[in-house]
């Protein structure tokens, strides 16, 4: 197998899910409350804050390989803790390791790949080698979704999380297939390195690509946060049900709302993935404020479908730009410190909104913070409209025909 099917064999294995966000009904199911689940997610992203950048320079002064390698073994002890989940110490648990294993992965992954094509002289077929890996790990992906529900509705989430440790297994496998070719190593040292990536960050090339990619990451998440329980309500009202007996459906939604969508945001025509990139810091919290205004499960299920389309072409758009911007020697620092940056204000968010939709409801929660995040959209998009940004965010790498 050559290098570029082992490394879209990996991203298939990344990919792979039993159980997606219907992991917060089962967290649910153990007796968690939102506010619970809310900190616990606000501690997994504030642990991605605290662990992205010493592990991004464990990629950029070490190897990318080892870093990566880490991250999938770190990551198979958190679903092992999930396995046996009893109290809130342990989902603290699984929260901090599950943000360490992600921390490793989390830009060393990309700069791995990205260097390794750069080695073998193809480093501008970056986005088509993207493209071609999101067309397998999407459907896979949905099958594997769609098959934990069920199994989860039927035989308990026991299985699933089982199978989710499978297939972690056997990436580690994977990795150690890989080779990792010389890469460009920085001489400096850990405070220095770290110091310059970070300048390289604040310059308006970068953080303006930063930022927007903050405010879309936080209307995203607050459409999906909660999501299921959310429709799952609505469903169970709708058929006479409970919760944990729309299971089943929820997968099917969940695959027809978040995966299967992201085949088709990945692969729009350019044209057509720019004005979804232009246009998401707007259109997804008006999606949001629709889910609450009608209450129709289909409804709010092609709301979903939309969400997804379009943040798949931003996110697409936003990776393969970003990777371009960024010089080498600093590449695995640098993707850290954004996502670092970004967890910073996702952790005070999760915990915030956790707190609200007990407070609130779900409903209350999703309508007040789709309106406030409608509002920040807005006048980031005005600023691009006006000039002072449309230099910083405009996709150069398609305009170079890279």
């Amino acid at each position: 197998m050559d290098l570029i099917r082992k490394f879209k064999l990996l991203m298939a294995l990344m990919s792979t899910g039993f159980l997606g966000n219907l992991l917060v009904i089962y967290f649910l199911s153990k007796g968690f409350s939102y506010s619970q689940i809310g900190i616990e997610t606000s501690v997994m992203v504030l642990g991605g804050f605290l662990f992205e950048v010493p592990t991004g320079i464990v990629g950029d002064k070490i190897s990318r390989k080892l870093s990566v390698l880490i991250g999938f073994t770190i990551h198979a002890l958190g679903t092992v803790v999930l396995l046996f989940l009893r109290d809130f110490p342990m989902l603290f648990l699984y929260a901090l390791i599950s943000a360490l294993g992600a921390s490793f992965v989390s830009g060393s992954f990309e700069a791995w790949l990205f260097d390794d094509l750069k080695y073998i002289g193809r480093e501008r077929e970056y986005r088509k080698v993207m493209r071609e890996a999101k067309s397998v790990t999407i459907p896979l992906s949905a099958t594997t979704l769609v098959v934990g529900a069920f199994l989860a509705q039927f035989y308990g989430f026991t299985l699933p999380i089982v199978l989710s440790l499978i297939v972690e297994l056997l990436a580690i496998i994977l990795i150690l297939s890989i080779p990792e070719y010389e890469f460009k190593k920085t001489g400096r040292n850990y405070l220095s390195h770290t110091l310059s990536s970070l300048g390289e960050l604040l310059k308006p090339r970068l953080f303006w690509l930063v930022l927007l990619s903050i405010i879309v990451g936080m209307q995203t998440n607050q459409f999906r946060k909660f999501f299921e329980p959310y429709l799952g309500e609505v469903l169970a009202r709708s058929l006479g049900t409970t919760l944990m007996d729309t299971l089943g459906l929820l997968g099917i939604v969940e695959v027809t709302v978040r995966t299967v969508p992201r085949l088709i945001g990945v692969r729009l025509r350019d044209s057509w993935s720019r004005k979804a990139y232009s246009l998401a810091p707007v259109l997804l919290p008006l999606l949001t404020v629709l889910s609450v205004v009608y209450t129709n499960p289909i409804w709010i299920v092609v709301l979903g479908i939309a969400l997804t389309i379009i943040t798949a072409a931003f996110g697409f758009n936003l990776n393969v730009e970003f990777q371009h911007r960024i010089p080498s020697e600093k590449r695995a620092t640098i993707l850290s410190l954004d996502k670092m940056l970004a967890g910073l204000v996702m952790a005070v968010f999760y915990a915030v909104y956790g707190f609200a939709v007990d407070k609130l409801g779900l409903s209350g929660a999703r309508l007040t913070f789709a309106l406030a995040l409608l509002v920040l959209g807005a006048g980031f998009k005005a600023g691009e409209i006006l000039g002072l940004l449309g230099e910083h965010l405009k996709l150069s790498h398609l305009e170079d025909g890279c």
